[in-house]
């Protein structure tokens, strides 16, 4: 699927700790995506990761011209368990771009899997990801959803699993 994209493009804090977005830009008329995860990988403009391969497999069967990745915590590291001992996991500019991915989109994924995984303290930074996506009128679409309510994160589903709706689960 990767011949299939025109252009990668990722925006970064100044000091490269925080990945704010991820955009691959298809080539193609379609809906645009917003992708939440949990915290960015070492994707970027010049290389893919595995979430993004399968991410980019799931934009080409939704007809998608363009996915806009985003993250809970724009904090740049493969182990999620670092988030523990960062000062600043989330990122000092993160709501904003969170913001402008979700009001720049047409389909809104939620994609962050299970809160268990996270530190305690980020375990409910969920929830001010939600009122961005309310205030925008964006209606949150998921590939299911985990035992503790959340999303289910793209690795962890296959390719036939449809979009569903998704409500914040209440705690």
């Amino acid at each position: 699927m990767s011949d299939l994209l025109t252009t990668h493009r990722a925006v970064f804090s100044d000091c490269g700790l925080y990945r704010y977005l991820l955009e691959h830009d298809y080539g193609r008329s379609g809906p645009v995506i917003s992708l939440g995860m949990v915290n960015p990988s070492d994707a970027n403009e010049e290389k893919n990761d595995p979430t993004m391969t399968k991410v980019d497999g799931f934009a080409y069967r939704l007809g998608a011209s363009k996915t806009v990745v985003w993250n809970l915590c724009a904090l740049v590291n493969k182990d999620v368990r670092a988030l523990a001992h960062a000062t600043d996991p989330i990122g000092p500019d993160n709501d904003a771009h969170i913001a402008q991915a979700i009001n720049g989109a047409d389909i809104h994924i939620v994609a962050w899997g299970p809160t268990t995984k996270l530190p305690k303290a980020l375990r409910t930074r969920w929830r001010s990801v939600v009122d961005v996506l309310h205030k925008a009128g964006a209606k949150p679409m998921c590939w299911g959803i985990a035992k503790d309510g959340q999303p289910r994160h793209p690795l962890m589903v296959a390719y036939a699993t449809p979009l569903i709706s998704w409500s914040a689960p209440h705690e």
